[in-house]
């Protein structure tokens, strides 16, 4: 009698486990713990060399620091050493083929014995304090999606992750909503995101919902897939009433930047080719005008990409890959050719994904604090790499990179294109670089990124690097005269993630 029980008993439990109710329920997620040591990223000159250590805030569109920097100390022999966690959780209740509903969690710090925070207002980066009870716990995600019966459109609305443009355009999270239509092989998007619509206030008064003070994206995006090819093209409309509205009486803005995109990739027998072009135009309208350079800037500005890749034999791959994006000429106050992306868009987390260590960030096999230059915008670069998968378990990609500035002009000052008030131009794009002259030459960076893949979904990142900066790092005075040679850095910075 016993056994039938038994039997009886997990009969039961496999109905229960086979049950709709339950079967709709899913989750994934992962967790990651990153570690850093560089030796002598300020190039041992005492200047600032990331916006959160005293280069001041970067804006959001043009990678610009706001404050280039104060020296410090001379040859202060610094060594940044950090250990940060991330964890992300999702819970999806439905089917994607009919409707689903997705929630996603994250929690992560900055450092393993961080500040709490002591504010009022509960914000997130804040899991690696001492005695972690309290509340850390942020909202990633939150959307539905839903197929319409009997059509191959799907909506997808709410708090959601948006990718247009791969690393070099928007790759954020924002609330919207988007339709996809389905014709294999070609797929045709639409989307509207907002990034803002809130109460503000400014020295000329209060400005809220009911004088329509957005920043709104509208876009259009097309993909075809094929076995040896793929191709994307997109548009896309910003209307910003809100950004450039938020300070002075005198010189406020309107953004309305018009932006096409194209790209894809062709893999003809052991090559793999891929690039990406994207161009920015559009206008910046100026009101409450001071007759300062003129009532409005016009954007000009692109970027692109182009890789390639060739299979020498079982998991070895030699590659070549360029990349530039047009930076601002000092010299001109009605013409933005500084590229612009998205406001706060993460595609500087991944630009540096399987190429830098240190310059750029490499948010999927570094981290998120480990980077020399948090933006991409004025920059160019030439890489080489090598890579190598000697078993199955093991991945190694050896890069070169050489790295320009294309930040152009003459030193003094100046009426900004962005803002239309006379100031000291920015004749080179990275913080901390001397300003005394233009330079085009950045440094040279040497890595080994190598990956372990130690169980299935557990891997562990391990990047050396070593960099060559230009004289553009040198720490100068007000007659440009060097006070402090930039010197090489060095370091090694790991990842390690568990994604279930």
């Amino acid at each position: 009698m016993k056994k039938y029980l038994v039997l009886f008993g997990a009969a039961v439990m496999m109905m229960v486990l086979a049950s709709p109710a339950v079967a709709q329920f899913t989750s994934w997620g992962h967790m990651e713990f990153q570690t850093v040591y560089e030796k002598a990223p300020d190039f041992n000159t005492g200047m600032p060399w990331q916006a959160e250590l005293g280069g001041g805030t970067v804006d959001g569109n043009t990678g610009y620091s706001t404050k280039q920097g104060t020296p410090t100390t001379t040859k202060r022999d610094e060594t940044w050493k950090q250990i940060a966690q991330r964890y992300r959780f999702y819970l999806q209740y439905g089917d994607a083929k009919t409707v689903r509903a997705v929630i996603g969690f994250e929690a992560d710090s900055t450092d393993w014995g961080q500040l709490p925070n002591t504010a009022s207002t509960v914000t997130g980066g804040g899991m690696g304090v001492y005695r972690a009870d309290q509340v850390q716990m942020e909202i990633k995600h939150a959307y539905l999606d839903f197929v319409i019966p009997n059509t191959p459109v799907s909506i997808m609305a709410g708090q959601q992750f948006w990718d247009v443009g791969g690393r070099i355009w928007m790759n954020n999270d924002a609330p919207g909503i988007r339709a996809v239509a389905n014709f294999a092989p070609h797929k045709i998007t639409g989307w509207w995101w907002r990034e803002q619509d809130v109460l503000t206030s400014t020295s000329a008064g209060a400005t809220n919902r009911n004088t329509y003070s957005v920043n709104d994206t509208y876009g259009v995006m097309w993909e075809a897939a094929q076995q040896q090819y793929n191709i994307i093209a997109w548009g896309a409309y910003k209307n910003d009433l809100y950004t450039g509205n938020t300070s002075a009486v005198v010189n406020k803005y309107d953004d309305h930047p018009i932006t096409f995109g194209v790209g894809g990739g062709f893999r003809p027998g052991n090559f793999i080719l891929n690039g990406t072009a994207v161009y920015v135009g559009g206008k910046r309208d100026f009101h409450n005008y001071s007759g300062v350079g003129g009532n409005k800037s016009d954007f000009s500005a692109y970027a692109a990409e182009l890789s390639g890749k060739y299979q020498i034999g079982p998991g070895m791959f030699a590659g070549l890959e360029g990349f530039y994006s047009s930076g601002q000429d000092a010299g001109k106050n009605d013409k933005i050719n500084h590229y612009y992306i998205p406001t706060g868009s993460e595609g500087t987390s991944i630009f540096g994904n399987d190429r830098t260590v240190f310059f750029w960030m490499n948010a999927a096999q570094i981290g998120y604090y480990h980077m020399r230059n948090n933006a991409f915008q004025g920059f160019w670069y030439g890489r080489f790499n090598f890579e190598y998968s000697p078993t199955t378990w093991v991945r190694m990609i050896l890069n070169y990179l050489y790295i320009g500035d294309s930040v152009t002009g003459d030193p003094g000052t100046g009426v900004s294109a962005f803002t239309k008030v006379s100031g000291t131009k920015q004749v080179n794009g990275p913080i901390g670089s001397r300003q005394d002259k233009d330079k085009s030459y950045v440094g040279s960076e040497i890595n080994l990124i190598t990956t372990f893949n130690i169980y299935k979904n557990f891997v562990y990142n391990v990047g050396i690097y070593y960099f060559l900066p230009s004289d553009m790092y040198d720490k100068v005075d007000a007659a440009g005269n060097v006070l402090q040679k930039a010197e090489n850095s060095y370091g090694i910075n790991t990842k390690m993630m568990y994604a279930f």
